[in-house]
């Protein structure tokens, strides 16, 4: 994935990855749903038709969410993608909340507490 790449090309080339692994093991399995591949300003669950154009720039924020079921059970995976450094600092504060969230879940944990403990203290990030 790299700038110039269209959007179409990437969720194709994506999915035809996916497939090639959950084909690998014979299992039961295929796509848990089609490939999210929102940029900028969209949150999420944006993907291409057929024949869309769009480029990936450099200056994009690309979130990638696709999902794989096995036996019915469907696994979701999501990412952030960017070029520009300038996106570093959210991308992480992103990622620092996920993995507090990870950390707080557990069987008896309630979902308002798992969210909390993901927002963490506010504190601005600068992206510019």
């Amino acid at each position: 994935m790299r700038p110039g790449m269209t959007m179409t090309d990437i969720v194709q080339r994506l999915e035809k990855k996916t497939h090639e692994l959950i084909s690998a093991n014979g299992l039961e399995c295929g796509w848990g749903f089609p490939t999210g591949c929102s940029l900028n300003w969209v949150a999420a669950h944006w993907t291409p038709n057929y024949g869309d154009n769009t480029v990936l720039q450099y200056d994009d924020v690309c979130k990638l969410d696709f999902g794989v079921q096995v036996g019915g059970r469907i696994v979701d995976c999501a990412f952030t993608v960017a070029f520009n450094p300038k996106c570093d600092s959210t991308i992480q504060a992103s990622k620092s909340g996920t993995n507090a969230g990870i950390k707080a879940a557990g069987i008896d944990a309630r979902m308002g507490e798992i969210g909390g403990t993901s927002r963490g203290p506010s504190s601005p990030t600068k992206s510019s």
